[in-house]
């Protein structure tokens, strides 16, 4: 199975379909999505905290229910009219709280389900329903993968990219301390550190002195299936009083700019995102599928560095109060979400005199574990049996198919 960013994953849920029709959600009821494509139709129905969805035996293979527990309502279902496998959605109440949901089919179509958990703890299901096949042909309910079923949680896997190294020495201090040499010693602390957190395993992009491109950083990060980037630097200015740390996502700007560029390579790159390829689809498409996986990879970026921010101003002084933007390369990725963690100023006698020091890095360290250790409590709770990318490779593995 192919692993990908919670947050990526979960907007590209909504993947090669190109007629939204969306609700927002309240506290009490539930909402129903609904993306048309020329191989399939999606429906995603998320529900409350505390919410359940189960699927009901009907007999019928043109009918699926879904009762909906804990739901109040469900406002504003999509119009299926003159989609190609959904004739008809509505809704039917039991009782207070007790809701049914009924997706009528057209014939010769079937679905295929899976039931995961949306970030706020309420249930997410995805129903694709696409043209059957011989062996579908028959009667037949279809399957729900539950999150409790089977060992699904796999590690959360954290590139840990120590800049600059090689013939690019990064920023220099006043007493000669390279950059370089700082971020790749922050580095391996770091790795050490997340290797001793459960579920966690840290990937280093950078293992020694050498040069390696910014796209190629970024690259590598995506093969390993990389849940977060975090790329690690030591600030300087002209000014040798600047001071701090400070935590970088990529702008609005960048992303726009990456975007494009994707999109204009695609022919002779046969980009993937989220692991399928754009190359092969129209222009319309294609960029649908990057905004809606950018995006949530923009979203996901800021939580994460919120939680790393958070703990490095613990011990550490601030050279920004908030997250800051900027359109570093390393960055661009489209489904990885990553940040830039400038840990201090060279440029600054006193922290470059600090950087230089094991203790100090291990205090830079121990912060960023604990944002990152922060970030999963809130992504990933224990309760939680499956992976951000357990859950989404659920989700995405029969689409991926259907959509090529």
């Amino acid at each position: 199975m192919m692993r990908y960013s919670f947050i990526a994953a979960l907007a590209f849920a909504a993947l090669a379909l190109l007629s939204p029709g969306s609700v927002a959600d309240s506290a009490a009821n539930a909402s129903l999505s609904m993306k048309s494509g020329a191989n399939v139709t999606r429906l995603l129905l998320r529900g409350p905290k505390g919410a359940s969805f189960d699927l009901r035996a009907t007999g019928r293979a043109d009918r699926l229910i879904v009762a909906l527990g804990g739901v109040e309502a469900l406002p504003g279902l999509p119009n299926p009219a003159g989609d190609r496998y959904v004739s008809a959605l509505h809704t039917r109440s039991e009782a207070k709280g007790k809701l049914e949901l009924i997706v009528e089919l057209r014939p010769a179509a079937q679905c295929r389900t899976a039931l995961s958990i949306t970030e706020s703890g309420g249930p997410l299901l995805i129903v694709d329903v696409t043209a059957s096949t011989a062996a579908a042909s028959k009667t037949q309910q279809p399957t729900l993968v539950k999150p409790g079923d089977g060992p699904l949680r796999k590690p959360f896997v954290v590139a840990i990219d120590a800049g600059h190294g090689g013939k690019d020495t990064g920023a220099v201090g006043g007493e000669g301390t390279q950059e370089k040499d700082i971020v790749l010693a922050i580095a391996r602390k770091l790795e050490i550190l997340l290797k001793a957190e459960p579920g966690i395993r840290p990937v280093l992009i950078r293992q020694n002195d050498e040069f390696i491109d910014l796209r190629q950083r970024m690259e590598r990060a995506r093969k390993e299936h990389a849940d977060l980037f975090i790329s690690l630097h030591a600030d300087a200015y002209y000014d040798t009083h600047a001071k701090g740390a400070s935590v970088f996502t990529l702008s609005e700007h960048g992303a726009t700019s990456e975007a494009a560029r994707r999109l204009a390579d695609r022919e002779n790159a046969a980009d993937r995102i989220g692991g399928v390829a754009l190359h092969d689809k129209d222009e319309v498409l294609a960029s649908v599928l990057l905004d809606l996986t950018q995006n949530a990879t923009l979203e996901a970026s800021d939580r994460a560095a919120a939680s790393i921010l958070q703990a490095l101003q613990k011990t550490h002084a601030l050279h920004q109060p908030g997250i800051q933007k900027a359109g570093f390369v390393v960055l661009k990725s489209p489904d990885v979400p990553s940040i830039l963690v400038e840990t201090a100023f060279i440029s600054n006698p006193e922290e470059e005199a600090k950087l230089r020091t094991s203790a100090y890095q291990d205090q830079i360290a121990a912060a960023i574990t604990e944002g990152i250790r922060t970030h999963l409590k809130h992504t990933r709770p224990a309760a939680m049996p499956p992976s951000r990318n357990a859950r989404q490779d659920l989700a995405v593995s029969a689409t991926e198919k259907m959509v090529k």
